[in-house]
């Protein structure tokens, strides 16, 4: 099934990858992530954040943890 999504190419989503799931628990915040460096000075943005979406869109959310941050 593709899928377009405003952030980027059609994109096919069959299972939650590891990737996909860090991204989440991360909460689609690229900034501290190991493949901010990797795209780094280059033309191409990280489609994750769309895979992640069209994920939890036919899929679901993931049965795991999400770690909360509670401030002062």
């Amino acid at each position: 099934m593709l899928r377009s999504r405003d952030m980027g190419r059609a994109i096919a989503v069959r299972r939650w990858t590891n990737t996909a799931l860090e991204c989440y628990k991360r909460g689609c915040v690229c900034e501290g992530c190991f493949y901010t460096d990797f795209f780094n000075g280059t033309p191409q943005k990280c489609q994750m954040k769309a895979s992640v979406l069209e994920l939890v869109r036919v899929l679901g959310k993931p049965n795991v943890e999400i770690q909360q941050v509670l401030a002062d």
